[in-house]
């Protein structure tokens, strides 16, 4: 394994480390969430399974592709945050 991919295994973990401490946290907030989309995905599937095959192909494709885009957002901002609050860091002078 290349150093760059270790590298990213790490952060994934550290990542879903704190996401899962932070959903635990908040389990009323995202219990609700989850309740609203699955109520919603079952409306979207009685909807999409109207359409034809490929008019469905269509928006499964786009709702995963702009799930993949926000999880590669997430990722860069979080190696952003960090590289951020390093330099921030050594202008203070702490480091």
């Amino acid at each position: 394994m290349m150093e760059q991919e270790l590298y990213k295994v790490v952060l994934d973990e550290i990542k879903e480390f704190h996401l899962s401490t932070y959903r635990e946290q908040n389990r009323e907030d995202y219990a609700q969430l989850n309740s609203e989309i699955i109520t919603l995905r079952k409306r979207l599937d009685e909807i999409i399974s109207r359409l034809t095959e490929p008019e469905a192909e269509v928006i499964d494709k786009y709702i995963t592709k702009t799930s993949a885009l926000a999880d590669k957002d997430c990722s860069y901002l979080y190696v952003q945050g960090a590289i951020d609050c390093v330099k921030l860091l050594k202008k203070l002078g702490v480091i």
